[in-house]
């Protein structure tokens, strides 16, 4: 069973029961599947959710966005998240040669939280930023598309709540944190997007 209700722009989602296997599939999420690096698992509703990045590819990508990009210091204001973390924020700036696909990533760090946005490039000018949490507020943070706290900078206001119990008929909610509410279609869309600037990422010889 599955209920929604609005408060203001704000959506929370109640899932009847999800047990951890249910959350995170086997091998966790992000892990290496070979050919192919997005994977998808079921849910405890039986939806099926894919998910998009190899984690080791995505630490990858990281580590060369913060060894060869410009790095800068900004007040948490001046980056809109799903929750502004408090204090000062970290941001390395990085764009790969036009050889390796041109790709404009940057790495947001800030008291424990860090995030890879990558910002996809979709004809006539149309721009969106998608943001990979890779450490964040929530247990359910992962590398990869899309878990908890993963959004477009400009889908933040849409974002859903999502709360889960424990299972059985006094079983406790818990919170699994702000999910996106994305249509599927665009899921996979700039998911995949996505994970092919992660895999430029780690072939590119010229950085």
């Amino acid at each position: 069973m599955k209920m929604e209700f609005s408060f203001s722009k704000i959506s929370v989602v109640l899932v009847s029961t999800i047990t951890c296997a249910a959350c995170v599939p086997m091998g966790g999420f992000g892990s290496s599947l070979a050919g192919s690096e997005s994977m998808s698992f079921t849910s405890g509703t039986g939806q099926t959710i894919d998910q998009y990045g190899d984690s080791d590819a995505i630490e990858q990508a990281i580590g060369v966005v913060k060894t060869h990009g410009t790095e800068s210091h900004v007040s948490s204001r001046a980056i809109r998240l799903p929750e502004s973390p408090l204090g000062e924020v970290t941001v390395f700036s990085l764009e790969l040669p036009s050889n390796c696909g041109g790709h404009a990533f940057r790495v947001i760090e800030a008291d424990g939280v860090r995030i890879l946005e990558f910002e996809y490039r979709q004809g006539a000018g149309a721009t969106h930023r998608i943001r990979d949490y890779i450490a964040g507020p929530s247990p359910f943070v992962r590398p990869g598309l899309w878990t908890a706290y993963d959004h477009t900078a400009d889908s933040i206001s849409s974002m859903k709540s999502q709360f889960s119990n424990t299972g059985g008929r006094y079983g406790n909610m818990y919170s699994q944190g702000l999910v996106t509410s994305l249509p599927a279609t665009e899921r996979q869309i700039l998911g995949k997007a996505y994970q092919s600037a992660i895999s430029d990422v780690r072939s590119c010889s010229d950085i």
